[in-house]
């Protein structure tokens, strides 16, 4: 059978597929125009990331410059929070540049510390105290370094406007010839290969703050020079926290960290015992909860039968929460009358049995150590002036809190009601009355928690 097409039914054809290929065409370039737009924005918003990071890098060079002029607490204390404010905001303009496949731990190290670092400074000064002259020179080590890096970073920027860096660029194919305009355009994290390792010569720097050098490598304070452990002691003492025999336990992969951990586990069990000393670390019982059967007011004395088998006396408990069937307690240490909340273990009750089925006394094993607590230079009745007037006094203890850089501040802890019946918790020191933190204390059916 033959088949025929007209003439008509030909163009026909032939006008569709031109429009189809029009309008493939059309949609192509539109999406060629949306690419390139979206480089485009790309290509801004990098270009000024890496800007806010050049004058961030500038004022802080800058501050810490005129740091070493200054001649009051006050200007001090304003300078500080501005040095910290633009070490945050540097670290967000560098959090925003496509660098995130090198590893910039050292670039982000130096940011975090330069601020802290201010800030200790101040409050250090503040106190009564001076700066000495390791710590003036720490702070001009950290004004080189601040210039240095921001002349990486202008030097970066240079090579953008000069077409020899693409921000947004992957870098160039290999196999072209060196020296040519193609080998020299690549991505924005080349320029950033030599900021890195240029970061590390700084001093290190000891101080009261979350970014010191010492938290790096600081070790178990209770663990220190106790002898090793050997497998079978740590199992058997996995088993008495667990309630079980040994046999019930099988060995895991041990934890190598700043606190090195033989670990266990058995159905839904998992239990670390450090290797110096063979203490119980922590436990996790992930089993299923049932049916809530006891109150919040009854766990505390499984908890604390629970210490007392781990060896665990004079803890007091503090605080506490109920989620999910479990009820968390938060212990503290005491020396005396006095509470310490450096050395914490949290115990976690299930509320259908009393079982223990949370542990961790790693803030314990890190803290405890034997103390001799100073007398104090106040009384409680003069620190008590360092309140806020408006704040009724309910009650009054001795407590060792931990400050950001993990050193202990022996203090009063006030229990306040403010004039909205809001409680507060307010630590003095009892021995310059400085008012070293405020706690808000929050009573919920739930718990009593701080914040």
């Amino acid at each position: 059978m033959n088949l025929s097409i007209s003439r008509r039914t030909l163009v026909r054809i032939a006008g569709f597929s031109g429009a189809l290929a029009l309008l493939l065409g059309g949609i192509a370039w539109k999406q060629h125009l949306t690419a390139r737009d979206y480089r485009e924005q790309l290509e801004h918003t990098y270009t000024r990331a890496l800007g806010e990071l050049s004058s961030y890098l500038t004022n802080i060079s800058t501050d810490l410059d005129k740091g070493q002029y200054i001649g009051t607490p006050g200007q001090l204390s304003l300078l500080s929070a501005r040095i910290w404010r633009e070490s945050g905001g540097a670290k967000s303009a560098l959090s925003t540049l496509p660098v995130s496949d090198l590893q910039l731990d050292n670039t982000y190290r130096f940011l975090s510390q330069v601020g802290d670092y201010a800030m200790s400074l101040s409050k250090k000064v503040a106190a009564g105290g001076s700066l000495t002259d390791g710590e003036q020179q720490n702070a001009k080590a950290l004004q080189q370094y601040a210039t240095r890096l921001r002349e990486y970073v202008d030097d970066v920027q240079w090579k953008i406007q000069n077409d020899l860096l693409h921000v947004a660029a992957q870098s160039s194919a290999h196999g072209q010839a060196s020296g040519t305009k193609a080998t020299q355009q690549s991505g924005l994290a080349s320029g950033f290969e030599d900021i890195e390792q240029t970061m590390t010569g700084y001093p290190t720097l000891i101080y009261d703050g979350p970014f010191s050098d010492h938290l790096l490598t600081q070790h178990p304070a209770m663990l220190q020079g106790l002898p090793t452990a050997s497998v079978e002691i740590a199992q058997y003492k996995a088993a008495v926290a667990a309630g079980l025999k040994t046999g019930d336990l099988t060995r895991a992969d041990d934890e190598n960290s700043n606190m090195p951990l033989y670990t266990f586990a058995a159905k839904d069990l998992s239990i670390g015992v450090t290797k110096s000393g063979g203490l119980v670390a922590y436990l996790l019982n992930a089993r299923s909860i049932g049916e809530e059967r006891l109150s919040n007011d009854s766990v505390f004395q499984f908890a604390e039968q629970y210490l007392q088998r781990l060896g665990y006396e004079n803890m007091h408990a503090t605080y506490y929460e109920t989620n999910d069937g479990i009820c968390t307690i938060n212990y503290a240490a005491t020396l005396g009358r006095t509470i310490l909340y450096t050395d914490l273990i949290k115990v976690g009750v299930a509320l259908d049995d009393g079982g223990i089925v949370f542990y961790d006394a790693r803030g314990y094993l890190n803290n405890h150590k034997q103390r001799t607590l100073p007398e104090p230079a106040l009384t409680a009745d003069q620190a008590r002036d360092s309140l806020n007037p408006s704040l009724r006094v309910l009650g009054c203890r001795t407590a060792l809190i931990p400050t950001s850089g993990r050193n202990e501040v022996f203090t009063y802890e006030f229990l306040t009601k403010t004039q909205d019946e809001q409680d507060l918790l307010v630590y003095v020191n009892t021995q310059n009355g400085a008012e070293e933190q405020l706690l808000i204390l929050m009573k919920t059916p739930n718990g009593t928690l701080t914040k």
